[in-house]
């Protein structure tokens, strides 16, 4: 399969350095990018120029909630920055609200690019699992996977019985996404988490949700690998024929990440992403892959490294 990278300057946020209140790394997007361009070859690249329109995001999220953003302290909850609700709304508009629009079209993009071209489309940014129809959490405002899906439905790419995998290994349970497609039997949800962190463990029987696999704070990279590697094989054969996967590659599993509680190495990562790229490459499943979560100094290393994996695999 060919591999594509999507990718905008503007997607990274900063708030006067009010944002260094948060773990996140708010320059992680072009860090990433530089470095990962720095080197690479012979790689397609789409600049994102434009940022979701309002049609886009009411696809799947309500007037209301669009319009409580105008509000500083609803964006101040979103982003767990209490101080920011003390911040001209303008500005929290300017440099957060518009750069996770620029970062949805990204994975709008990528969505389009994966199924009309068959391809591996990487978003270096986006994976936005935290927020749901009427309200954001945990720094996502708006649903981005979500969303394209919706939208790849409404113009004929995607018909509503065809069969769309989300692979999620952020450390940090996908409740947003999960909350849109949970009566969606056409949406099949996988979900590798830490269930002592945020937002906690998945309601219901554990056996009846084979695919939502909690993990215990602390686990090890060797354990974490043969527990992704034993729990995602049923997973993908139990696909029919899937259109359009998307993997949520989270490097907040990375030791010393201060928000996800796990403990794997920064190679055993790299290990993990080769892992899932080399099985839906191989099974020839269109793929967006999005970033989502990463706390940790060397996060955007990570991220350089998933677009240097996917462009070697993919060449």
């Amino acid at each position: 399969m060919k591999a594509e990278f999507i990718y905008s300057p503007h997607y990274d946020f900063s708030m006067y350095g009010i944002e260094k209140l948060h773990p996140f790394d708010a320059k992680k997007y072009s860090r990433a990018w530089e470095l990962f361009t720095r080197s690479a070859s012979n790689i397609t690249t789409t600049i994102v120029d434009t940022p979701c329109d309002d049609a886009f995001l009411l696809s799947g999220h309500t007037a209301s909630y669009l319009e409580a953003l105008n509000d500083s302290a609803m964006v101040a909850k979103v982003i767990e920055i209490g101080l920011a609700k003390f911040l001209p709304n303008r500005t929290l508009q300017s440099k957060l609200i518009t750069p996770a629009k620029y970062a949805c079209q990204g994975t709008w993009l990528a969505t389009q690019k994966a199924i009309q071209e068959s391809k591996i489309a990487m978003n270096v940014g986006g994976g936005y699992h935290h927020a749901f129809t009427d309200h954001g959490e945990g720094f996502c405002f708006f649903a981005d996977a979500a969303l394209a899906i919706i939208n790849a439905r409404k113009q004929g790419l995607l018909a509503a019985d065809d069969e769309v995998l989300m692979i999620d290994l952020d450390a940090h349970r996908g409740n947003g996404f999960e909350s849109f497609f949970r009566e969606d039997r056409a949406v099949k949800n996988f979900d590798m988490y830490n269930f002592q962190t945020y937002p906690g463990m998945h309601e219901g029987d554990v056996d009846d949700y084979p695919f939502m696999v909690p993990l215990r704070a602390g686990m090890q990279g060797p354990e974490y690998l043969k527990a992704l590697q034993e729990e995602i094989t049923p997973f993908l054969k139990s696909a029919q024929s899937p259109k359009l996967a998307f993997y949520n590659a989270g490097t907040d599993i990375l030791h010393g990440d201060t928000l996800g509680g796990l403990n794997v190495s920064f190679d055993e990562v790299v290990e993990r992403d080769r892992y899932i790229i080399q099985q839906l490459s191989g099974r020839g499943i269109p793929t967006v892959v999005m970033t989502s979560g990463g706390y940790a100094k060397d996060s955007y290393k990570l991220v350089a490294k998933l677009a240097q994996t996917i462009a070697g695999l993919c060449a």
